[in-house]
């Protein structure tokens, strides 16, 4: 069995711009759908946050997706299946369950259309050993209590496909699974653990600088297992790079990609860094740049990662609090610390 596994999509990010609709439009029709013709794919999962619904669905973002889904079940007449995450539902409530995207954009008919596609946002579903949970089954302890009581880990189950943060599961909920490999969307940097068999693939495609540095992959899975993966060459990487990086930059490095430059304050005013500045942005016309001016400390401190500056948020909080409320701000301190 050969699963297709796709992370965080979220159309309708970037408050509904058109801009980024169009590339994950690109993405959908250029790599995800290929993917899965091409690849002897049995099966298409996708880990939830297809939307990301702030308020509505805005109509354009939902004739498109409608568009892409029928296109995927017309090309690919094979199981597809969409797990519900926490930006598919309008409500972090279960009461509201029914009110979610999917019922919203699709509906019956959709479904009776193609019965191929199966929308999971209210039960688990268990097919050929994947189990694939909605959002509130892995964020409320009793129905995952219910998930190992109803369903036999190791057996029955050879691999869970959810929308978790998989980094706060709390150890006997792991230790349940009896080694059984979960994937999960929700966290969108790439993470796996030193415990338990645990796998937060991320979001298919970067959309903010906490998404810096990290290439994106749509992931083949066979037998439960990661055989091979597909990188996301379509929609734009956000990189960061600090003071001498500029100087060996590439129109590979740039291109299609929003490009973060950090300069030490100490360096800012050198010649060479003034001349190359200029010269990345007189070459790379098309290219997205944004100088970004950090003390000497910082630039020193600061390392490559997912979550941006490595600086200890202590000092951070204390180096930028406003000077009317540094008193307040003392009180509260002394105050917490007899707790």
């Amino acid at each position: 069995m050969r699963e297709l596994v796709i992370g965080d999509l979220h159309f309708g990010v970037k408050t509904n711009s058109t801009t980024w609709l169009e590339q994950q439009i690109d993405f959908f029709t250029n790599q995800i759908i290929p993917a899965a013709k091409n690849n002897n794919i049995d099966r298409v999962i996708f880990l939830g946050d297809v939307f990301d619904i702030r308020y509505a669905i805005n109509q354009q973002v939902g004739i498109e997706v409608k568009k892409l889904v029928r296109k995927l079940a017309t090309e690919f007449n094979k199981e597809i299946i969409f797990i519900a995450g926490n930006h598919d539902f309008y409500s972090p409530l279960e009461e509201f369950i029914d009110y979610n995207a999917y019922q919203l954009i699709f509906g019956d008919e959709f479904l009776k259309c193609y019965p191929n596609v199966k929308f999971i946002y209210k039960e688990p579903y268990l097919v050929d050993g994947s189990l694939c949970l909605p959002w509130y089954y892995t964020e409320n302890p009793d129905h995952f209590d219910n998930i190992l009581y109803n369903f036999d880990f190791g057996r029955e189950v050879h691999a869970v496909y959810c929308h978790a943060d998989l980094s706060i599961w709390p150890g006997g909920r792991i230790a349940s699974l009896k080694g059984v490999p979960v994937y999960s969307g929700h966290i969108h940097n790439v993470t796996e653990y030193e415990y338990g068999n645990l796998h937060n693939i991320g979001s298919a495609l970067a959309m903010t600088f906490s998404d810096v540095n990290e290439e994106r992959f749509l992931y083949i899975i066979e037998d439960h297992k990661i055989v091979d993966t597909i990188k996301n060459v379509t929609t734009p990487m956000f990189k960061r790079v600090y003071n001498d990086d500029i100087f060996i930059l590439t129109e590979e490095d740039v291109t299609n990609s929003y490009m973060q430059i950090c300069i030490a304050n100490s360096n800012f005013n050198k010649a060479r860094y003034i001349d190359q500045l200029k010269y990345l942005k007189s070459t790379y016309t098309d290219a997205n740049f944004r100088i970004h001016i950090v003390d000497d400390e910082e630039s020193n401190e600061v390392q490559y990662n997912g979550e941006g500056f490595a600086t200890n948020i202590n000092e951070y909080i204390e180096n930028n609090i406003p000077d009317h409320l540094t008193e307040k701000y003392e009180i509260i301190k002394e105050r917490i610390k007899t707790l």
